[in-house]
């Protein structure tokens, strides 16, 4: 298909009213064709607006969105996709085009503002939290080690620490392989002897991590934590690339569960024997899987599936419209018995929403900025892009905003959380978790990392490479 014949036709692609063979032809287009992707999220974004017109409670229990508004969809698209063809075929309309464009972003603006969060001033917040802003502590570095180099925004190099054990990546001879250190010292227990892309997680007993047996193919493996001796290998068993890897989650009952594109996989974790798959053909990346209950939880573009947790039958699902675009994982956190979700609309955008599953009821939902990391603790939902916001849980309101660049997660530690600003030469911060109030600040420090604190230590590592752990005094 060429861009004429694309776009007379994407308001029925993006809706799921073509034959398989046109799906196809278009999806091949798009995957070469920047300005007919930018028509697409259009699309994509005019119908997430035309549902939250129709539907101001958005997302029920009764997940109807597409019947209810699909004749409202249809026509509205086919009037934009008209307008997109006029204005390739006709240039002396650009201004007009222009001015369209430029009310459709008012337009936007304004919904997105009527939704928005409201901030809360600190002193009006129920649980504002006694910590007063100091001067930066006594702090002393006890150690430092040479990892594997960084990789900024990716998970797959994160550091882990369990106990008196950190486990990292470690270059070796040009590859990669997993180590685990001593946390008072620094000193290297051991290194594994089959190489790993990361991924890292950890239990009492074992370490977890993706091992590559080929281009785009991935083993999830176990490592046992005293000596990094393999324990056993989960060969990724669908015959498609693995487009976008990520962490296994851990279950209760020695279970541990992995997403793998548009599979998962829940196994034991003595030996890696599957208790169950269940493969969700339709809607792209799942997010990796968040466990409430006996219940285990993921989501893809088309929604959040509930899954049970013993064998991976589908609960119930929540529609999330028809909005068919598979090419960003969602991501889910979950804290209170309230599942978090952030999906993307296309044009930098997410739906961001959280969820009560005990009564499976929407309990706030809005459009945001795209959303880099999302982390639930307690009853504060922590948001980050190109900043730090933190929400109310159970209302979506805003606490509080910080300005910060970089891609490094909030942690937590104290009632304080911590990140990492890139700007300029870097700092360390740490923020009173409910009212946003600056404690202290180290300067000089850049990071994509988490930084890890643990009782009185801190760990961080840095672009070049090397994990830092810092002593904290005062």
């Amino acid at each position: 298909m060429n861009c004429v014949q694309v776009n007379r036709k994407i308001e029925l692609f993006v809706l799921g009213d073509l034959s398989e063979q046109e799906r196809a032809a278009i999806e091949e287009h798009l995957a070469s064709c920047p300005a007919c992707r930018v028509a697409h999220d259009e699309c994509c974004f005019l119908v997430a607006q035309i549902k939250e017109s129709a539907r101001p409670d958005l997302l029920t229990p009764d997940f109807n969105f597409a019947r209810e508004v699909r004749s409202a969809v249809r026509a509205e698209i086919r009037r934009a996709s008209y307008r997109t063809i006029a204005w390739r075929a006709i240039p002396a309309l650009g201004s007009v085009a222009a001015c369209l464009l430029l009310a459709f972003v008012g337009w936007w603006l304004w919904v997105a503002s009527g939704s928005g969060l409201k901030p809360i001033l600190a002193e009006d917040h129920p649980r504002r939290s006694a910590v007063r802003a100091s001067a930066v502590p006594s702090i002393r570095q006890a150690w430092r080690h040479k990892s594997a180099p960084s990789a900024p925004g990716s998970m797959a190099d994160e550091v882990v620490v369990h106990g008196n054990d950190m486990y990292l990546l470690q270059t070796h001879n040009g590859n990669n392989f997993v180590a685990a250190l001593d946390t008072r010292t620094g000193e290297q227990n051991w290194l594994s002897d089959i190489q790993s892309c990361g991924y890292l997680l950890a239990d009492d007993s074992r370490v977890y991590c993706l091992s590559q047996n080929g281009p785009g193919k991935f083993d999830l493996i176990a490592l046992d934590a005293t000596d990094g001796s393999l324990l056993w290998k989960h060969r990724q068993e669908h015959a498609d690339k693995l487009h976008s890897p990520c962490r296994a989650s851990l279950l209760p009952q020695e279970r541990i569960c992995w997403a793998a594109d548009r599979t998962v996989h829940v196994l034991n974790r003595a030996d890696g024997n599957p208790i169950w798959t269940r493969t969700i053909p339709d809607g792209g990346m799942l997010s990796a899987a968040v466990a409430v209950d006996d219940n285990l939880y993921v989501a893809n573009a088309f929604g959040l599936y509930c899954l049970d947790a013993e064998t991976g039958d589908e609960s119930w699902r929540l529609a999330c419209g028809d909005v068919r675009s598979g090419r960003a994982r969602p991501m889910l956190a979950a804290a209170n018995g309230e599942i978090y979700a952030s999906m993307g609309l296309g044009l930098r955008s997410s739906r961001l929403f959280c969820m009560d599953v005990s009564q499976r009821r929407i309990l706030w939902s809005r459009v945001v900025d795209c959303a880099a990391r999302l982390d639930a603790v307690g009853d504060v939902l922590y948001v980050r892009d190109q900043n730090i916001r933190a929400l109310e849980g159970t209302t979506g309101r805003l606490l509080w905003a910080c300005p910060a660049e970089g891609c490094n997660p909030v942690t937590y530690a104290e009632d304080l959380a911590y990140f990492v600003d890139s700007r300029e030469k870097g700092r360390l911060v740490a923020l009173d978790r409910y009212t946003g109030a600056r404690v202290w600040e180290l300067p000089g420090i850049k990071s994509c990392d988490a930084f890890i604190k643990i009782d009185g230590t801190g760990f961080l590592k840095t672009p070049d490479g090397f994990v830092h752990a810092f002593i904290f005094k005062g």
